[in-house]
């Protein structure tokens, strides 16, 4: 019997003051640079890459890596404090409430666990009604609307199955921005590419996209839509 080959391989280094894990991977063509939301840094690289050629990329891409690592650090919340909705609010846990209850300047859950459940629930109730008023402009049908964190995308669309793909850290973010990764989705069911005419689409629906767009960039996690 074959065994399959290797598709990656992992190596952790130090960087000056960062430690990095380099990911060689089968399949990539290309160097890619990444910031984590909790400031994790990793670099994807072709499988047979030298360590070497890794190092004289990171070296290229020296002030970009210390500038948004010390953004993501800066704007990462404590661990009593929370973003919801683009404001930040203190986060208290106490045992003896029922549900999460929100607040001028805090919010108070009994526990992670049911933290956790209020946001899937927030998350499903305004990402959908935010659906809803693109959807008569669309004129396309969403199949399945799926809610979860992840690591590279604010959201994916797949443009046959009718599926949309959502990011659940979107809820994080004010509501206009939320409103511009919906669209964008939405909009793949009509073009499922990104070429002018998607881009025409979106700006006759919502004129200010590029700002809000901008917005969205700027802030941590850095994530493609």
């Amino acid at each position: 019997m074959w065994l399959k080959p290797k598709m990656q391989k992992i190596v952790c280094i130090k960087f000056y003051e960062f430690d990095i894990t380099l990911k060689f991977k089968k399949g990539v063509k290309n160097l890619r640079l990444r910031v984590s939301k909790d400031t994790k840094i990793s670099l994807t690289l072709p499988f047979y890459t030298t360590q070497k050629l890794a190092i004289n990329f990171l070296e290229q891409h020296k002030e970009w890596l210390k500038s948004t690592h010390e953004k993501i650090a800066k704007n990462l919340p404590k661990d009593d404090e929370i973003l919801y909705l683009g404001k930040l609010y203190k986060l208290e846990f106490k045992e003896n409430i029922t549900g999460v209850n929100i607040y001028e300047a805090k919010i108070l859950a009994p526990n992670q666990k049911s933290l956790e459940k209020f946001q899937k629930i927030k998350a499903k109730e305004l990402f959908s009604d935010i659906m809803a008023k693109f959807l008569p402009l669309i004129n396309k049908n969403v199949n399945r609307l799926s809610i979860r964190k992840m690591q590279t995308r604010w959201g994916s669309c797949n443009c046959k199955k009718g599926y949309i793909n959502l990011n659940l850290n979107l809820l994080e973010k004010p509501v206009n921005l939320i409103e511009y990764v919906i669209l964008h989705e939405l909009t793949h069911l009509i073009y499922p590419h990104h070429q002018k005419s998607f881009y025409d689409f979106i700006q006759r629906v919502m004129p200010d996209f590029r700002e809000r767009e901008k917005m969205l960039n700027s802030m941590p996690p850095n994530l493609t839509a």
